[in-house]
C-alpha cells in the first residue's frame, strides 16, 4: 500500500513540475506558449514556468512564450473542442479571447449537459445495483429467520420476536419495490434524453 502511495505521489508531483532543466535551457518559449494555450491553461502559467527555469539562472521570454500561448488558444476555444471539454467533464478557466469564448462556451455547455446527464445515467444504475443487492440480502435474512421460526425449541418470545423481524424485512422489501420502479423510471427518462 505505501509503495502504491509512493507512486501516486511521484505521478501528481510529476504532474506539477513546470518545466525541466532541458526545456528551459532550450526555450522554446513561443511552443512552450503554444502548448500551453492549446491546453487551456491559465495565464498564471508562466509564473510557474518562471520560477522553475529561475532555479537553472534561466529568464524566459514572455513576449515569445505569450505569442505562442495566444495562438495555442485559438486552437483551445474552437467550439469543438469545447463541446469535448464538457463531454469529459474538464471544468473551463475562462481563458479564451473575447472573440471565441462565446461560440467555445455555447458549445462547452451543451457538451457539459451530456456529461451530466451521463453521470445521472451513471449513479441510478449504481443505485439500482444497490438495491438489488439490499433485496439480495434481504432474502438471505428471510429465509434464515423463516428456518429459525420453525425450528424446535425456541420459546414463544422468541417466536415473537422472529416474527417482528420478519414482518419488518417484509416490509423493507416493499419499500424496496417502490424504489426499484421509482429508479426503473428516472432511468429511462434519462436515457431517452441522451
Amino acid at each position: 500500500m505505501r509503495k502504491l502511495f509512493i507512486c501516486l505521489l511521484a505521478l501528481v508531483c510529476g504532474g506539477c513540475a513546470s518545466l525541466n532543466r532541458e526545456e528551459c535551457v532550450t526555450g522554446d518559449w513561443y511552443g512552450i506558449g503554444y502548448r500551453d494555450g492549446v491546453q487551456g491553461r491559465v495565464k498564471s502559467q508562466v509564473a510557474r514556468h518562471q520560477k522553475a527555469c529561475s532555479e537553472y539562472q534561466i529568464k524566459l521570454d514572455l513576449e515569445e512564450y505569450m505569442r505562442g500561448r495566444e495562438q495555442g488558444l485559438r486552437g483551445y476555444c474552437t467550439p469543438g473542442n469545447g463541446y469535448r471539454q464538457g463531454v469529459r467533464g474538464a471544468g473551463y478557466n475562462y481563458v479564451c479571447p473575447r472573440e471565441y469564448e462565446a461560440d467555445f462556451l455555447t458549445a462547452y455547455k451543451r457538451g457539459r449537459e451530456l456529461y451530466l446527464q451521463e453521470q445521472e445515467v451513471k449513479r441510478l444504475e449504481q443505485e439500482l445495483k444497490e438495491l438489488q443487492a439490499d433485496e439480495e440480502d434481504l432474502d438471505d435474512k428471510i429465509k434464515q429467520t423463516e428456518a429459525t421460526l420453525v425450528a424446535d425449541g425456541i420459546t414463544k418470545a422468541q417466536r415473537q420476536r422472529l416474527l417482528n423481524e420478519l414482518r419488518s424485512y417484509e416490509k423493507q422489501k416493499l419499500e424496496n419495490r417502490v424504489d426499484y420502479h421509482i429508479l426503473i423510471s428516472e432511468l429511462r427518462r434519462e436515457r431517452l434524453q441522451l
